[in-house]
């Protein structure tokens, strides 16, 4: 008994398949997590510590450089790259793909522990924050009020709110962020100081050891036992101001009396405004495996509810990704459903049969289902990538469909056997060919599972998807194309199918006509067999020829409607100014037509989650974050936007560097920019002056844009330059000054402010504004030695004004900057060739490096990784055909029609404007699967023939005859099921639309070229087999030595 019949002696057990399949499928199809994209980034940790009112270069030497080295002894460590900038120090640290980051993460931690005690004192608490692609906020809302204090909205964000959001199901953070954050200001009044001669320690010691909560031990009164607490907080500003400060011969010296005790905020080092007004932000980011769409419905509910309890805040969703992600998957649906009515159009055009054509659609559905199923099983999600492949697996699943109706078909109608007899025969005789079709095709895609890093993380999923749908597609093919046809024989669409058919005369005609042109090319082409192969070749260089014009990108862009804009500011611009050439760009997006929404992060908090691109933080930065209308409201893309802002943004005085980027605007979240120089050396000035001068020639550089550094020693500096003899005379230590110096001016955190249900309020210790806001008055502080005499800072020091770095870069235990820069005009791999001839005219100095890493680093290694991942399919399928014909010769003539796929996938490549990109080159793996099949189909019906007494010619050109339809057929297929992907009819198909270009490219190629050129190698090579065996018929006689 073979397949067929067991299923159809079981059909009960396929009814409860198809059930099972259709239930599941659905089922799955709801409960898949959606997302835009799956995690593509490599286990990455961020250590974050602050380190205030210290220089970027002291913040390197003293904070970033041990983190650096004490984190390069971690196992599993791919790079260590560090941001230090005034106050606050960066570290990343990235680890092998592979590497689990939640144990990162502890490792990380533990090599901090190890090494807190060498770090400065001063520092505040490093922070260990996980990165990954989805870190960045998911929904960003715009908090304000008009009825009560900002600082009031903030603390009640985060008492009471904050809390609420963070319990919504996959929220794991919360963020707050535009300043405002409530105070206690302690500002000293140094003249009073100075005339009681208080010392600046004694009021921060007084204010820490008089607020204070400590247990008193216990006392056991009869049988009752009772805790004592010592509770002696401060309740208010008042209540702080009413602090003794000093017992004089029993006059009291309050704090009120030396100094002003306000409830007031901290001063702002951020700023947030949404859509040029002030609020606050409240961005929520959420967990690593959580469903970005429900998320974000989830977190709308709460706010929702939020509103109504506090009517006086006004919550607006400044920003979100949930939308375009529905929208993506949305369209992407729907194209999978026009594919789909396209499939079943060119399927019908060639079978004109309206039976045997819904059995073929009712396949697909099936098919689709299962894939669903499996997805859920193997743990994909659902997302641009995986819906891509769905796309492209449309004209796929089919084919098997189609070769097993055919086949009952003809047993059929053509040898007149009965439904029952005509599907079972019909499906067992083509079982195996049907199962080794779908092996070739499979196995291609098999080595891309097990690929690392990048191209693993996103062909990985594209190629599990294949597999499990041309999978599912072989099972509905083999189990429930012949009960349908068995079930569906009394079917009759006799009057509508006669008006169909007529319909369908043209087309049936053309084919006809076609088919009858191939015929003469073939029998022409085998009878110049060697110049058919001649132009065959030349095809193929000039397809390769092509493919080396139209230049080379990583991945295409993305038009997601929403773009980025971030701002550097000249160095020494504060706050407030930044936030004045911030406004200015806010004008210039009010003024487009096409902005629906923009919101503004100026400056840094300490402690928030999202880093943005995890570079520089200060208050000469700033962070636009800017919403478009849909891809298909605008009448220009994002890039046309993109630069005329840059044009105006370059015109504005006060603005150092810029950077225009839309959201995915880089392949690898971990990537900066495209075009990425990078100079590694040891002095600053060396670096910095390379760095001027290669951006100053990448300027030049057609199709290079937004050329920025990294860098730049044009930081004001004041270094006080400490006498140490005198200072020592005094009794008085470099560090003893720093530390005093650093409390007047920048302030200490003497204590804290308890309150129930609330966080703590800090109680800040520093000067009056007018006592260090200039020069003179740094001079005029007083020091207090040892001995507690007073002196002032210019008896044991002197100022000199300087510029330094505003940021030091490092990677790799190395000293760096970077050059960076975005293309526009130009593909990518043009612009960068030009950057190299440039960067060879550049001299660079001994013991320095400048090397391009960027996106051509990343171009590098995962074209690598994907040259390798064809070339093992390449040998698959050949290995795979050995097995099948038992010949080593024949799969080489199978294996003759992969190459010239090359000239169709360069002319498609060419008309659509796209550049060889890492989704073409997975296209190239996956066409070595799929254009064999027509191939495997004409060898071995040629065999077939010749075994019955067929001569060669004759079986070549009843070969290509007799399957000239078939092949047509699903070439046809093929091509109309990836139209909506190729012709980027769905929102986010613009990133793999070349893939789905590539393949059509390919397959039709192959299918024209492969009914000659493959008869064609077959017969030369026939002729060699004959040879060879004519030789050893007749071996040449050995030569008789004298």
């Amino acid at each position: 008994m073979n397949w067929a019949a067991y299923i159809l002696k079981h059909r009960y057990t396929i009814f409860a398949l198809v059930i099972a399949v259709i239930i599941f499928g659905i089922f799955a199809r709801n409960s898949l997590k959606i997302e835009l994209f799956p995690e593509t980034a490599p286990p990455l940790v961020n250590v974050v510590t602050a380190y205030p009112g210290v220089a970027a270069e002291d913040v390197a030497r003293n904070v970033s450089k041990p983190l650096e080295e004490e984190m390069a002894t971690l196992e599993g460590v791919k790079k260590i790259s560090s941001t230090s900038q005034d106050g606050l120090s960066i570290v990343q640290v990235e680890f092998q793909y592979g590497k689990d980051v939640d144990v990162a993460a502890v490792d990380v931690q533990n090599a901090i522990n190890r090494i807190k005690r060498s770090l400065p004192g001063e520092i505040q608490e490093p922070q260990v924050m996980k990165f990954s692609s989805s870190d960045k906020p998911v929904v960003t809302y715009s908090v304000s009020s008009t009825r009560v204090p900002m600082t009031a909205v903030r603390t009640l964000l985060e008492n009471d709110i904050k809390n609420e959001i963070q319990m919504v199901d996959g929220v794991a953070a919360v963020d707050i962020f535009g300043g405002y954050k409530r105070q206690i200001n302690v500002f000293l009044d140094r003249s009073r100081l100075e005339a009681l001669q208080i010392p600046l320690e004694k009021v921060i010691t007084a204010l820490g050891t008089q607020n204070i909560a400590a247990p008193g031990g216990h006392i056991i009164q009869k049988e009752k036992e009772y805790l004592i607490r010592i509770v002696n907080e401060f309740e208010g500003a008042a209540d702080i101001g009413r602090t003794v400060i000093e017992n004089r011969n029993g006059n009291l010296i309050y704090l009120k009396d030396i100094a002003r005790v306000e409830d007031g905020q901290a001063e702002n080092r951020s700023e947030f405004r949404f859509e040029g007004k002030p609020a606050l932000s409240l961005q929520v980011i959420k967990k690593k495996d959580a469903n970005t769409v429900a998320v974000v419905d989830g977190v709308k509910e709460k706010v929702a509810e939020l509103q109504q309890k506090y009517p006086f805040l006004d919550f607006v969703i400044a920003s979100e990704d949930a939308s375009f992600t529905r929208s993506v998957v949305d369209n992407m649906s729907s194209s999978i459903g026009t594919a789909l009515l396209f499939t079943t159009l060119i399927i019908w055009f060639f079978i004109v049969s309206l039976k045997e054509s819904l059995i073929v659609a009712l396949s697909m559905p099936l098919s689709f289902l299962m894939t669903f199923a499996l997805m859920k099983v193997t743990g994909l999600d659902l997302n641009l990538i995986t819906l891509s492949s769905l796309i492209l697996a449309i004209g796929m699943v089919v084919d098997n469909a189609i070769v097993v109706v055919e086949n009952i078909t003809r047993h059929r109608v053509e040898l007149g056997k009965d439904a029952l007899a005509a599907a079972i025969d019909g499906t067992g005789e083509i079982f195996l060919g049907v199962l080794a079709g779908t092996t070739t095709t499979l196995i291609v895609m098999v080595p891309l599972l097990f690929i690392p890093g990048f191209v693993g993380r996103v062909f990985g999923p594209m190629a599990l998807t294949l597999i499990l749908a041309l999978g599912s597609s072989f099972i509905v093919a083999v189990t429930m194309i012949p009960l349908f046809t068995v079930l569906l024989q009394g079917l009759r669409f006799t009057w509508l199918e006669k008006f169909l058919g007529f319909l369908a005369w043209p087309f049936v005609r053309l084919m006809d006509a076609t088919r009858d042109i191939y015929l003469a090319i073939l029998r022409r082409a085998l009878g110049f067999r060697w110049l058919t192969l001649g132009v065959a070749i030349a095809l193929l260089i000039i397809g390769i020829r092509i493919l080396a014009l139209i230049g080379m990108e990583v991945l295409p862009k993305l038009d997601a409607g929403s773009f980025f804009i971030t701002l550097e500011t000249s160095p020494g611009t504060s706050l407030a100014g930044t936030s004045a050439i911030v406004r200015q760009v806010e004008e210039f997006l009010a003024a487009e037509p096409s902005v629906v929404t923009y919101h503004s992060s100026i400056g840094y908090e300490v402690g928030t989650h999202y880093l943005g691109d995890s570079g520089a933080q200060g208050v000469t930065r700033a962070y636009i974050t800017v919403t478009l209308t849909s891809r298909k409201e605008r009448t220009e893309d994002i890039w046309t936007i993109e630069e005329r802002l840059r044009a105006k943004i370059a015109r504005l005085p006060g603005v150092q560097t810029f950077v225009v980027k839309e959201s995915g605007g880089t392949a690898i979240s971990t990537t900066r920019a495209p075009i990425d120089v990078r100079i590694t050396g040891k002095d600053p000035e060396v670096l910095n002056h390379l760095a001027e001068e290669i951006a100053t020639a990448l300027q030049q550089v057609p199709g290079a844009v937004n050329i920025y550094r990294s860098w730049t020693l044009n930081t004001p500096e004041i270094d006080l330059k400490i006498d140490a003899k005198r200072a020592a005379e005094l009794g008085l230590t470099p560090q003893m000054v720093s530390r005093q110096v650093f409390a007047s001016i920048e302030g200490t955190r003497a204590s804290t402010l308890k309150m129930p249900n609330q966080k703590d309020t800090d109680i800040q210790v520093r000067y009056a504004q007018e006592n260090r806001d200039s020069l003179e008055e740094l001079l005029n502080l007083r020091l207090t030695t040892p001995a507690g005499v007073q002196v002032p800072l210019r008896d044991v020091a002197s100022i000199n004004l300087t510029r330094g770095a505003n940021v030091v870069t490092r990677e790799n235990l190395n000293q760096t900057v970077d050059v960076l820069g975005f293309t526009y005009g130009r593909p990518f791999s043009h612009v960068i060739g030009d950057i190299e001839r440039v960067l060879k005219n550049i001299k660079v100095p001994d013991g320095y490096e400048v090397a391009i890493t960027g996106e051509q680093a990343d171009l590098q290694a995962s074209g690598a990784d994907l040259r390798f991942a064809l070339l093992l399919a390449v040998v698959a399928v050949y290995l795979l055909l050995v097995a099948q014909f038992r010949s080593f010769l024949h799969p080489l003539t199978i294996m003759i029609s992969i190459p010239f796929i090359v000239i169709g996938v360069a002319l498609a490549l060419l008309y659509s404007g796209k550049p060889v990109s890492l989704p073409v080159m997975f296209g190239f793996i996956l066409l070595a699967g799929t254009v064999v099949n027509n191939a495997i189909l004409l060898v071995d019906y040629i065999l077939r023939a010749r075994e019955q007494g067929a001569d060669r010619e004759t079986a070549v050109i009843q070969s290509v005859k007799t399957r000239f339809r078939p092949i047509m057929m699903t070439a046809l297929s093929d091509v109309v099921g990836m139209l909506p992907l190729a012709l980027e009819w769905a929102l986010g198909s613009e990133r793999f639309s070349p893939l789905a270009t590539t393949v059509i490219g390919g397959i039709l190629a192959a299918t024209l070229l492969t009914m000659v050129v493959v008869p064609v190698i077959y017969s030369l090579f026939d002729d060699l087999g004959d040879l060879f065996v004519r030789k050893k018929q007749h071996p040449v006689p050995a030569v008789t030595q004298a």
